[in-house]
């Protein structure tokens, strides 16, 4: 199941990233290439002759389509009853969502500054609707927007799965405390975001050693890497100076993460 939850999150990212991509891009950009080659099959199939806004409108059906049938293969080979694995595969897309655009928010922040690229910009699209509806609420100019935008996401996420936790308690088992929901998803949360980090850690790794093989800097898979890991590795090589020809700041860095991540998680379970 691993494999398959993998696979569904993958083309849900494409069908985001269709999204945010201008219709030239996806016939011209090496990038949009790939996912044009994706996602054709499919809205070609269902929206013949329709233009891309239009053909955009469908990505939240399809989204949902794709939740409904990870949930059906969940349930076949779990053995668990349907509407349990039909809320174990909603709460597994909705953590993965929140990650998903806390990521593009903060990543998309990058955009006017060192590393931006294309990639960037696409983050960018995707995490603007957070970043204007955080300020709507909050009128905070510049790039300090994304602090609230971030927790305007994760209140929205504990909203949502809060109510999902609770539904599921109810249908099961006659009664739903909402302080116990609460914080159970506001613990899972806060886990999920830290758990970032390991994911991080492993992107530096494959940077460190694609550093020792001098890829293609145009091949877009090394593009999207450097993108994801410029704006935390780019002002730490500043801090730590290389000895000699050896580039030491990877190796120091990934011990910081590591240790973040070791203490956050300790007292995020110490709170709850």
């Amino acid at each position: 199941m691993f494999l398959i939850g993998f696979i569904v999150k993958l083309y849900i990212i494409v069908l985001l990233l269709r999204t945010s991509m201008t219709k030239q891009e996806l016939y011209f950009n090496p990038f949009g290439k790939i996912v044009a080659s994706m996602t054709e099959p499919v809205y070609g199939a269902l929206l013949k002759g329709k233009n891309k806004s239009q053909a955009d409108k469908l990505t939240p059906v399809l989204i949902l389509l794709i939740v409904v049938l990870y949930a059906f293969l969940f349930w076949v080979f779990s053995g668990y009853p349907f509407m349990q694995a039909l809320f174990v595969t909603i709460d597994d897309i909705l953590i993965f969502l929140m990650l998903f655009y806390i990521i593009a928010i903060i990543l998309g922040s990058m955009v006017n500054t060192y590393g931006a690229s294309i990639y960037t910009s696409f983050f960018h699209r995707m995490g603007l609707f957070w970043v204007k509806l955080a300020r709507t609420f909050t009128g905070i100019p510049g790039n300090i927007i994304v602090l609230p935008a971030v927790i305007l996401v994760f209140l929205a996420y504990i909203i949502i799965d809060s109510g999902l936790w609770m539904g599921f308690n109810l249908i099961g088992q006659g009664t739903a405390d909402p302080v116990t929901s609460l914080m159970h998803v506001t613990e899972n949360g806060l886990l999920s975001i830290i758990g970032i980090l390991r994911y991080l850690t492993w992107l530096i790794i494959i940077r460190a050693l694609m550093s020792w093989v001098s890829p293609d800097p145009s091949n877009p898979v090394v593009q999207l890497i450097h993108s994801l890991t410029d704006p935390i590795m780019r002002p730490f090589s500043r801090l730590v100076p290389p000895i000699g020809m050896i580039d030491i700041s990877p190796i120091i860095l990934i011990f910081v993460i590591e240790f973040l991540r070791i203490f956050l998680e300790r007292l995020i379970g110490i709170i709850f």
